[in-house]
C-alpha cells in the first residue's frame, strides 16, 4: 500500500528542472580548511584533563630517573594504562555520548572526526613515551629492552583492551568497562614490581620484543577496525 501511494504521488508531483543551478553554486563563497587547521581545530575540543595527565606521567619519569632503588618506576608503569585510559576515552566521547547523529550533519564525518582526536592524542602521547626512554636509562638502571617493556606493555595493553571494549560495547557502560580494566593492568603492574618478581626470565629477549610488535599490530587493528565501524554507524541512521 506504501509503494502504490508513493508511486502515486511521484506521478502527480513532478519538481521542475533546476534553472541556472551551476551560476547559483558558482557564486557561493567557498570555504576550504587544509588538514592542518582541521587538526588544530579539533585540538581545541580535547579535555585538559588530558594533557595534565601527559604532564603527570612525564613528572613521574624524571622522579625515576633520579631514584636508583626503582621506588618510582612502578608507580610510573601504573600510571601508564591511565595515559592509555585517557587516550581511548577522550578519542571516543562522541560515540560514548551519542553525539554520532549530532556529529554526521555536521561539517566533517563521524570518521573524520575520531581519527583526528585519535592522531592528536596519538601523537601527543608518542612524544610523552618517547621521553619516558632517556629518563629511564638516565642512570643505567634500565638497559633499552626493560624501559621498552616498563613503558610500551601497559600502555599498549591497556590501550588493545579499551579499544576492544568500545568497539564491542557502544554507550557509557564502555567507559566503566575501560576503566576497570585499567585499575586491574595498574594493580597488575604494582604487584609485579613490587613483589621482586623478574618477568624477563619467562622469555627470552626475541620473545618480548615480538610480543610488543604483536601487541602494537593488534592495538593498531583495533583503532582501524573503529574508524571502519564509524562508517557502518553512518549508515545505520
Amino acid at each position: 500500500m506504501k509503494q502504490k501511494l508513493k508511486k502515486e504521488l511521484q506521478m502527480l508531483y513532478q519538481p521542475p528542472d533546476p534553472v541556472r543551478k551551476q551560476e547559483f553554486l558558482q557564486r557561493m563563497p567557498e570555504s576550504r580548511m587544509s588538514n592542518m587547521e582541521f587538526l588544530r581545530s579539533q585540538t581545541g575540543y580535547i579535555g585538559k584533563w588530558n594533557w595534565l595527565i601527559s604532564v603527570a606521567v612525564l613528572t613521574g619519569g624524571i622522579c625515576a630517573a633520579f631514584d636508583k632503588n626503582r621506588m618510582y618506576t612502578g608507580i610510573l608503569a601504573a600510571m601508564l594504562p591511565v595515559l592509555a585510559l585517557s587516550f581511548v576515552a577522550e578519542g571516543s566521547r562522541s560515540v560514548r555520548y551519542g553525539m554520532e547523529e549530532l556529529e554526521m550533519v555536521s561539517r566533517f564525518s563521524l570518521k573524520a572526526v575520531l581519527m583526528a582526536k585519535f592522531m592528536i592524542l596519538g601523537l601527543g602521547n608518542m612524544i610523552v613515551l618517547a621521553a619516558l626512554f632517556p629518563l629511564l636509562m638516565w642512570n643505567g638502571t634500565y638497559e633499552f629492552l626493560s624501559a621498552a617493556l616498563v613503558i610500551l606493555f601497559p600502555y599498549l595493553l591497556s590501550c588493545y583492551c579499551n579499544l576492544t571494549i568500545v568497539r564491542k560495547v557502544r554507550g557509557k557502560e564502555s567507559i566503566y568497562y575501560c576503566s576497570a580494566v585499567s585499575v586491574l593492568i595498574c594493580g597488575a603492574v604494582l604487584v609485579v614490581t613490587y613483589s621482586k618478581i623478574n618477568i624477563y626470565s619467562l622469555m627470552k629477549p626475541l620473545g618480548w620484543v615480538l610480543s610488543l610488535v604483536i601487541l602494537a599490530m593488534l592495538t593498531f587493528r583495533e583503532w582501524k577496525m573503529i574508524l571502519l565501524q564509524s562508517e557502518e554507524w553512518a549508515w545505520s541512521f
